[in-house]
């Protein structure tokens, strides 16, 4: 009897133990849609590389509680939108200077940038529906302007 019950205790033991390995694996695992912004110049590329492409780009801070939060979501939308937009992310702590050049007051902050102009920012955690109606306004139009016109409306 003593031996049955070691025996189930190891394996239930093991089994939690393999179980919250993977979930960590998971949620520290890269997402393929969104790219991590590793420098200023890297930035810099990618606004002027951008063309007539919706940029969204997520500020953030490792200690940052809602911009955990926010990263599911975010990395979700960055699969469902990929034709529609391009996603990255900032570390503000170790990028102040982008978080500077949008006026970052708050994060998480998300900005949607089109043709090299800020469109629309939304700071804070916001439901989903308030980042697929800027991604669905701005992707596919071809003028910032067209843009803020469809957000206007809707």
């Amino acid at each position: 009897m003593k031996k049955h019950l070691f025996v189930v205790v190891s394996l239930s033991l093991l089994l939690i133990i393999s179980c919250g390995k993977k979930e960590t694996a998971q949620k520290n695992s890269p997402d393929i849609n969104v790219k991590s912004i590793s420098s200023q110049e890297e930035f810099t590329k990618i606004l002027e590389s951008s063309q007539n492409k919706l940029l969204v780009f997520d500020l953030y801070a490792d200690w940052c509680a809602p911009c955990r939060m926010l990263a599911p979501t975010y990395n979700e939308i960055a699969g469902t939108h990929k034709e529609k937009a391009a996603f990255y992310r900032v570390n503000v702590d170790k990028h102040p200077e982008i978080a500077q050049a949008f006026g970052v007051r708050g994060i998480p902050y998300v900005v949607f940038v089109k043709n090299k102009e800020v469109v629309n920012a939304l700071t804070g955690l916001n439901p989903r529906e308030s980042y697929e109606k800027v991604i669905l306004a701005c992707g596919n139009e071809n003028s910032a302007a067209d843009c803020s016109n469809n957000l206007g409306s809707m």
